[in-house]
């Protein structure tokens, strides 16, 4: 069986869709991945066994502004369609996956036109996102355009005309069913756990876990943005200073806030304290998490990070560190089941401070924590037990083509 996955960003880095590909390749199924170019990228290229066939997107003004007005009355994207269209004919494939609510309708049209199987994979609560995110003066304008009743009317449709849909948590499919209304059946929760023997056989730079050696080093990994609850972490250092003058936050990764983080950063007079690393390749990721004594993961509560889970948290509890997560649903529900961790009330920068000391003053808390964590990761929440349910749905999709 041949499958196309469609992902409107770039290939690589994209953690998920590498860990759903290689399943899939591993399971028997040929797998093509139709992505965007940056325009250094090769065209066409095979990456560990998934044959990427990359377009790049149109630069000029005129094209740009008919794709997105295109886009903003249709939620169909001309460029896409046409080039999904093409991959179809030319690979000749057997089912269509595409990433992410944006592309899933104009994914539907190709698919009903060509009489092929159409998996809706959703990392997150697209409305949610949107509403979320919507605070730029940018954004403010889009949601004028296409306001977030839009955005769940596309969602609800989508769900229910797509063949299979794939989430990422139990609180995601949650929604799905119960606000969607599509049968429990029809969603599988494929999380965002790790693959512990890739993610264990990546060296770990002793330069990194050197350097942080003379610190009690508090990480956060990942993207910024306002949602991340990023700015929680840099008011709760002047707390955390007070009692563990030797405290370090290390911020690795980037983001749109990036600049208003280290302006608070310098309001907080924490600055010193405070390390932003700018975007790391994940092949460091291990070992800035084994430099962490302590592993955040402060998403302010939402309806968007209420329905969906970052690979964070299973990195850290891969690693044996403790984590200390915001009240957000998914968040909260794993580190109470597991043990692998303290929770804090979503925003509370002076909650968030406690546990950071807690942990610091008890070296048998952190142990305890760091081994439950790391326990659970290996028993229960890692790829292997959710690469078996994306092979098995696409087992079951087969049995019903044929």
């Amino acid at each position: 069986m041949k499958i196309l996955m469609l992902l409107r960003g770039f290939f690589p880095p994209d953690i998920r869709v590498e860990k759903e590909a290689r399943s899939l390749l591993k399971g028997g199924y040929e797998v093509f991945l139709l992505s965007a170019n940056k325009g250094d990228m090769a065209n066409e290229e095979t990456v560990e066994g998934i044959k990427v066939i990359r377009k790049k997107l149109p630069q000029d003004f005129p094209g740009r502004a008919w794709i997105f007005f295109c886009f903003q009355v249709s939620f169909i994207h001309p460029f896409w369609k046409k080039a999904l269209e093409d991959a179809v004919k030319q690979y000749r494939v057997d089912a269509i996956h595409v990433h992410d609510l944006p592309l899933v309708s104009m994914g539907l049209k190709i698919a009903r036109k060509f009489n092929l199987p159409l998996i809706a994979d959703l990392h997150e609560n697209y409305p949610e996102a949107i509403k979320v995110l919507g605070r730029s003066r940018k954004a403010k304008i889009l949601n004028v355009i296409s306001p977030t009743w839009r955005w769940k009317r596309l969602e609800r449709f989508c769900v229910h005309q797509a063949d299979a849909v794939i989430t990422v948590v139990d609180e995601a499919k949650q929604h799905y069913v119960n606000d969607c209304g599509i049968p429990a059946e029809k969603a599988t929760v494929v999380m965002n756990t790790e693959d512990l023997d890739y993610f264990y056989s990546i060296p770990i730079d002793k330069q990194i876990i050197e350097k942080y050696e003379p610190c009690f080093v508090i990480s956060y990994v990942g993207g910024f943005g306002p949602h991340r609850g990023i700015q929680t972490a840099i008011s709760a250092m002047p707390g955390i200073l007070h009692q563990v003058p030797n405290a370090r936050l290390l911020l690795v990764g980037s983001g749109p806030n990036e600049a208003a983080l280290k302006e608070l950063a310098r309001r907080e007079r924490v600055e010193q304290a405070v390390e932003f690393t700018g975007w790391q390749p994940f092949e460091l990721v291990p070992s800035y998490i084994s430099a962490s004594d302590v592993c955040l993961i402060p998403h302010i509560a939402s309806g968007h990070t209420n329905t969906t889970i970052p690979h964070k948290i299973f990195q850290a509890m891969a690693m044996g560190k403790p984590v200390i997560v915001s009240s957000a649903k998914p968040l909260k529900r794993i580190v109470e089941e597991t043990g692998a961790g303290l929770v804090y009330s979503s925003g509370d920068a002076e909650a968030l401070a406690e546990a950071v000391i807690r942990i610091y003053r008890d070296n048998e808390l952190a142990t305890k924590l760091g081994e439950a964590g790391k326990k659970a990761a290996k028993q229960r929440y890692n790829w292997e037990a959710e690469a078996e349910k994306l092979v098995s749905l696409y087992q079951n999709l087969q049995k019903t083509i044929k």
